[in-house]
């Protein structure tokens, strides 16, 4: 009886340290103005009309659906009727993260949209926010041990309707006559994991079916900052790339189709990411790599420990700074401000200038640990790359 009463009180407990899946409640297609005393925590569509960008949510369950359905028709609805040239970023949050107004990442990504709409002011900036069940406790250290659960989630929610969603998102944004607007994807951490499961079989077919012309990838970048999905899972892509460039070698350019960038000094992917996949890795039976694969002398074990942006054999590039940078620092504009920046991208020794799936090792001074959000310069490096994939893209249509 007493061990009955002591679960049934920590079943309580937990269950009252349990967040809720769904925030954006408030259903509209009229956008809460922020700047105007309102209360738009619950709103789906945000209108900062100080700062001039807008911000909408979808939100998404365990099982890839949609909590609301209306969430996504209304902001695909906004990107259709738009009357000037718009610049879209889409951002998944990952582990210990949602929806929430109050929510770190929220609040943090509606920085970057100011600081975008400040560097452009000629686009209409909107902001997607695609919000899952990161954070499932509150309880300090319980929370912890919640990674392989949410894990295995983000490996799955992105390949139903968040997947039609992405497209139909891409079909609006960047359709035949809206060559000049701007598509802009980032996923981080558990959140690139979503990203990367959604779009991953586009990527390859978009790849395969290209026929000799260069292949697209999806909008204009795809960018996944400091993933946490083992390397196993890039593998397929990397094989078909370098079958690729042997039958049909890429365009002379230096601009990716998909971006992957992961800290030096990324404690949570490198050293605990290898710890929380050794005994996955040990049950899980893995599928043959190819023999005359790049990668045939190298082991399972390896591949399914390490995190994508931490196994050097994928590793492409890598960002360097000469400095560390103040907190006011802000982001020039024109097309070469990375460098201004005292950004430095340099290929390493056995990559291919002209492969446009980039893996790249970022300095420290640059994302000194797992979170991103705040670190400016490189955002400038990811628009500044991003511009020049668009501008290729455009000369391209012409």
């Amino acid at each position: 009886m007493n061990k009955s009463l002591l679960a049934l009180l920590l079943l309580l407990l937990v269950s009252g340290c349990v967040p809720k899946d769904y925030f954006r409640t408030e259903i509209s297609d009229a956008p809460c103005l922020s700047a105007s005393g309102n209360n738009c925590g619950s709103a789906n569509l945000v209108v900062d009309k100080q700062d001039h960008y807008m911000l909408g949510f979808v939100e998404i369950n365990d099982r890839g659906r949609f909590y609301d359905q209306r969430q996504a028709d209304i902001l695909l609805n906004w990107l259709k009727h738009a009357q000037q040239p718009q610049y879209v970023v889409i951002y998944t949050h990952g582990w210990h993260h949602n929806a929430s107004d109050t929510d770190s990442n929220v609040r943090r990504f509606r920085d970057s949209l100011r600081d975008i709409k400040r560097r452009n002011p000629q686009y209409q900036v909107v902001g997607i926010y695609v919000g899952w069940r990161g954070e499932i406790l509150d309880l300090p250290w319980l929370r912890l041990v919640t990674f392989w659960d949410r894990k295995a989630v983000s490996e799955t929610i992105g390949r139903s309707q968040l997947l039609d969603f992405l497209l139909q998102v891409e079909a609006v944004v960047k359709g035949d006559t809206k060559e000049h607007n701007r598509l802009l994807t980032i996923g981080h951490s558990l959140g690139a994991t979503v990203i990367f499961n959604a779009l991953q079989r586009v990527l390859l077919q978009r790849l395969t079916h290209a026929d000799g012309s260069q292949p697209v990838g999806f909008g204009d970048l795809v960018a996944l900052v400091n993933p946490a999905f083992e390397a196993k899972r890039f593998s397929r892509i990397r094989a078909v790339a370098q079958h690729y460039k042997r039958e049909s070698p890429f365009a002379d350019r230096h601009n990716p189709l998909l971006l992957i960038a992961t800290s030096e000094t990324d404690a949570m992917t490198k050293t605990a990411f290898a710890w929380s996949r050794a005994v996955p890795a040990l049950l899980e039976s893995g599928q043959d790599l190819n023999p005359d694969d790049e990668l045939a002398d190298v082991s399972k074990w390896e591949l399914d420990t390490t995190a994508v942006g931490h196994f050097k054999r994928f590793i492409t590039h890598r960002l360097e700074s000469n400095s560390a940078f103040a907190d006011d620092w802000s982001c020039t504009s024109g097309a070469d401000s990375s460098a201004s920046a005292g950004l430095h991208l340099s290929l390493q020794d056995d990559s291919s200038a002209h492969d446009p799936y980039w893996v790249i090792q970022v300095d420290k001074r640059i994302i000194p640990n797992h979170g991103f959000m705040t670190r400016k310069p490189f955002w400038c490096f990811i628009e500044q790359t991003m511009n020049l994939v668009a501008r290729n893209q455009d000369y391209a249509r012409n």
